[in-house]
């Protein structure tokens, strides 16, 4: 089946690439082309209306070129035929009555050095405006001046002195440094005779340009740190000075997000994924305000603060945890989005944990290294964070694994988050005791709360029972917890009886619980629901009901064809749950709902026996491997955009299924058929997760679990060798070559030794795989073709594998700087791979192809096989090809001197390589970003962007390509400061 891939037309799916049908491309070898792409989301054209939206430069088809003028960085739609400010310029006018506004704030700011450079910025903003000679430029100056008082105002008004970090008390000391100078130079100009002021006009508009770079890069210390507002400040001055001045708020907030793409976003600013309990609303807690005001005082004076509540559960610490993070005390402290809730009920692994973790903190970086991407967003800035870890005893409980890094625990993840000198630690755990010797720990023990207080509990929700006789002796039988007279107060309501029969129903239930330990008494309290007539009553429900509780993400009506197959009346089993609140439902689309259990009714149905069964374990788990099986993803194929949605809708719950397989449940599924079907369906997992966003632990864990199955040596050996095959090229895509080298030569050296025709195929396409990897290790150029040449003669006999061998030889060439020979064998390839379907290799060829023209210089061909690589990319719809495509003909368009083009394109790529979590993506596009905006001028941009570049290289694993690259941001900076536009190129084939 041929790959349907082919030569396109200039039109495309972008404005300068438009499509013209509805059918996907196919191969005729020639430039005409009726086939049309679909344009993916990320690409489709924002209406005007739409928050943040873009517009895009209209393109000539028959050029290419701009037919309007738009700025690098769109930051808004552009009335048409209104020319839009460039990209460094700030259309903010620093009127009269701006200024009044900010002469209200004289004087009342928490720290001196603000007051002290806000009354320089005002005596600058009100002195010089009689400089007619130079009147434009200093109009331009007040402008940045007004600004960045804006912003100063609006970040520090209000706030106490001690909540001003020290390093936003030195970028404002710095500012007013900048300013006084300002005052100084522009005071030298107006000593001057009117005479000498014409006369010297040139350079004195210098001095004044000298004075708005300085302005520039203040404002860009101001942008970079974001210490003293978040990404909503300027909206908020804009809504605060529309009765002032409009138009001023709105061009103000063009200064926040003309370099917004660059930077990284807020670090903890991603939407989950993984459905989550929310944190409790803040309700009345009865009989705790000492012990709320004692946590609150260490959480706010101590250095470091690490506090454990302790107590069984039903006690209320989530209640007393919650309490204490809406203190005032602790909110002046920690800020809104630096309050972080984490409940733990839910984990069943290390990885899990991170898992949570990660969501609960919003960490918008993912690089396929969870507790890197969580360290990392906690270290982003020195501001104060506040986790509240609740239910610890969950994450505690559960043992821990082996990942790439050595074995992973909960407690080594603690420890990690507690090295953070400012990261404070609120625990609320089942126990007397917290883990890990290297913390200190506050701890803080609940107990039952007075007589009076659980009183006050019970009848606030039922207040029926206020005189009931039998009341305290209830209480007393629940040791006055708190969560358990809820929930017993609330059935009160609920079934209309009172206390007295509540009191005979729970003894009789359960006489010898209340000897036991409390968390005991906690759970027949939860028994009220699960063992309720109306679920004992109907299997179908418990059956439903023990599926779901394995479901961390739970699933939609549509899916649960797949994880209930054997529950009879769905409809009727989701009734008779919701009607008992043993789930709950949460919108998924405008059209789909989400049934899921909470994860404290998950925790306890995995203790019981009747929920948590081999049987039904079993059931979960082939059904998981079915799903995943039925939804196989491979580039090309017609269903890869649907069933890649479908797995994305699963694959929280899928990673953790997979993850908690042990040797212990394979031993559970009787037929060594069945054991291979799983080892399948993770290993399909796992190319899924190649091709969408790189992940490891599933092939790391399949690792331990193949040597130690049942199903044979040979065919444990062979699924170590595809583990090694897709591990391999998991490192390569996530830039770490040498364990990528690694895992691909015990891959080729097993299948080797396994020695099957198809096992010896196998083998050569991993020698293909490890020369693809020692290109980017710029290894020996005779290593690579020996190990294409040995791949040759192993392939010699299948197509599809002589096609790929002929691809790499073609990549050899381009390697060697042969590129007249690459571009021939590389053409030469891409009409076999696409006769045989093969579309991911190529994507491969086009690719090359591409850089084989750009080596040459030629822009004609360069453009055209740019184009045509992104029509195939967004095709097929992998998210980092339709980067690559474009960060590909970007460079083309910078080598054109279109820069303003080169810039949309790279805004586009950077999203869609954060996305796929791409590290090295990212670094290549803002350093191209750093190059394009200082040759159009934009020396601020330059100067965001390749600081951000070398800070993504810097993190990346140190090849000599990488330190090279890393080296050459630091010269551009340098040159930059220094005046000198003489920039090293980036790398542009």
């Amino acid at each position: 089946m041929a790959s349907n891939e082919n030569d396109f037309n200039d039109g495309g799916c972008f404005p300068w690439m438009r499509p013209k049908s509805a059918s996907a491309p196919h191969s005729n070898n020639s430039d005409k082309s009726s086939a049309k792409t679909t344009r993916p989301a990320i690409f489709k054209k924002k209406s005007s209306r739409d928050k943040g939206g873009t517009s895009r430069p209209k393109i000539s088809k028959a050029t290419g070129s701009a037919s309007s003028k738009h700025p690098a960085v769109s930051a808004g739609p552009v009335s048409a035929g209104v020319e839009p400010p460039s990209a460094g310029t700030y259309a903010f006018e620093a009127g009269k009555q701006t200024i009044e506004v900010l002469q209200r704030f004289a004087n009342m700011l928490p720290v001196p050095c603000a007051n002290e450079v806000l009354e320089v910025a005002l005596l600058l903003m009100t002195t010089y405006e009689d400089v007619t000679v130079l009147e434009e430029q200093v109009k331009d100056l007040n402008n940045r001046i007004g600004s960045l008082m804006l912003v100063m105002v609006d970040g520090l008004s209000g706030k106490e002195a001690a909540a001003i970090s020290p390093d936003v008390i030195r970028d404002i000391e710095n500012l007013g440094g900048d300013l006084r100078t300002i005052q100084k130079d522009l005071g030298k100009i107006t000593s001057q005779s009117r005479w000498l002021l014409v006369f010297f006009k040139n350079a004195n508009k210098v001095t004044v340009d000298a004075c708005v770079d300085r302005l520039n890069d203040a404002l860009q210390s101001f942008n970079v740190t974001r210490a003293i507002h978040d990404g909503n400040m300027l909206f908020d001055i804009q809504t605060r000075l529309e009765t002032v001045n409009q138009a001023t708020g709105k061009m103000a907030e063009k200064v926040d997000k003309m370099y917004s793409w660059l930077i990284e976003k807020d670090a903890h600013g991603a939407q989950a994924s993984l459905i989550l309990e929310e944190m409790p609303l803040l309700i009345h807690v009865y009989g705790r305000d000492k012990v709320i005001s004692q946590i609150s005082q260490i959480l706010t004076t101590k250095a470091r603060p690490r506090v454990g509540i302790l107590g069984a559960g039903g006690m209320g610490k989530t209640s007393v945890a919650v309490a204490v993070m809406e203190n005032e005390l602790v909110r002046k402290k920690y800020q809104d989005s630096h309050r972080f809730w984490v409940p733990c009920v839910g984990v069943t692994s290390p990885i899990t944990f991170l898992q949570i973790l990660s969501k609960s903190l919003g960490v918008a970086q993912d690089t396929g290294a969870p507790l890197r991407d969580i360290l990392s967003a906690l270290k982003s800035t020195q501001e104060p964070r506040l986790i509240l870890l609740d239910n610890l005893e969950t994450a505690m409980n559960v043992p821990e694994m082996v990942t790439e890094g050595g074995r992973l625990s909960t407690e080594g993840i603690i420890n990690q988050l507690a090295s953070i000198h400012h990261v404070s630690i609120l625990a609320t755990i089942r126990s007397n005791i917290l883990p890990s010797d290297a913390i200190s720990w506050d701890l803080v023990p609940l107990e039952g709360v007075a007589r009076e207080h659980a009183r006050a509990i019970f009848t606030n929700i039922c207040p029926v029972a206020a005189e009931h006789p039998s009341l305290g002796e209830l209480l007393e039988a629940l040791s006055y917890m708190p969560y358990a007279i809820t929930l017993m107060a609330k059935q009160a309501v609920s079934s209309f009886v009172q206390p007295d029969e509540l009191l005979k129903e729970w003894k009789k239930s359960g006489t010898n619980s209340l000897s036991e330990d409390l968390k005991k008494r906690m759970n027949r309290s939860i028994e009220f629901s699960v063992e309720s007539k109306a679920i004992l009553e109907s299997p179908n429900a418990q059956h439903l009901l023990a599926i779901l509780g394995n479901l961390p993400s739970g699933t939609n009506l549509k899916h649960l064809k797949w994880w209930a197959k054997h529950v009879e009346h769905i409809p009727s089993a989701i009734a008779t749950l919701n009607n008992t609140a043993l789930i709950t439902q949460r919108p998924e689309g405008k059209s789909s709902t989400i049934f899921f259990v909470l994860p404290v009714v998950q925790s306890y149905l995995h203790e019981q026996p009747l929920y948590n069964s081999s049987t039904t374990r079993r059931l979960v788990l082939e059904a998981c491997c079915a799903f995943v099986l039925d939804h196989k993803v491979e580039p090309g194929d017609p269903n890869f955009r649907t069933h890649r949605a479908e797995l994305d809708t699963e694959k929280m719950n899928i990673q953790a299924i997979f993850c908690g397989v042990k040797t212990e449940s394979l031993s559970e599924l009787t037929l060594v058929e069945s054991v291979t079907k799983v080892f399948d369906a993770m290993l399909a997992f796992a190319w899924y997760q190649f091709w969408t966003k790189g992940g490891t632990d599933i092939l790391i864990h399949l690792l331990e679990l193949a040597p130690s199955s049942n199903i044979g040596e040979e065919s444990a050996l062979r699924y170590t060798a595809e583990v090694h095959v897709c591990l391999g090229r998991m490192y390569c895509r996530l830039g770490r070559y040498q364990k990528a080298s690694e895992c691909l030569w015990n891959a080729r050296n097993e299948f080797i030794k396994l020695g099957t025709p198809a096992d010896r195929i196998r083998a050569g396409e991993s020698a293909l795989y490890v020369a693809g990897t020692y290109t980017y290790l710029q290894a020996d150029g005779m290593d690579i073709f020996w190990l294409v040449s040995q791949a040759q003669k192993e392939l010699k006999d299948d197509p599809k594998g002589s096609a790929r061998a002929l691809l790499y030889l073609g990549e050899y060439y381009w390697y060697e700087k042969m590129t007249d020979k690459a571009l021939e064998t590389l053409e030469c390839a891409r009409e076999l791979l696409d006769e045989l379907g093969c579309t991911a290799e190529v994507m491969d060829c086009r690719t090359y192809i591409t850089r084989c023209y750009a080596r040459q210089g030629n822009l004609e061909e360069w453009s055209k096989a740019g184009k045509k690589l992104l029509h195939l990319s967004i095709w097929v719809g992998v998210d980092d090809w339709i980067a690559g495509a474009l960060l590909r003909l970007s460079r083309c368009y910078i080598r054109m001197e279109k820069y303003e083009d080169a810039l949309v394109m790279l805004q586009d790529s950077v999203l869609l390589f954060k996305i796929s979590g791409l590290p090295l993506g990212i670094a290549g596009v803002l350093e191209l970003a750093g190059y394009a905006y200082a040759k159009k001028g934009d020396l601020l941009g330059a100067k965001i962007a390749y600081k951000e570049a070398k800070k993504q290289y810097d993190g990346l694993e140190e090849t000599s390509q990488i330190k090279e690259r890393s080296h050459n941001c630091e010269e551009n900076l340098r040159k930059i400061e220094e005046g000198d536009m003489e920039l090293n190129v980036p790398i542009l084939n």
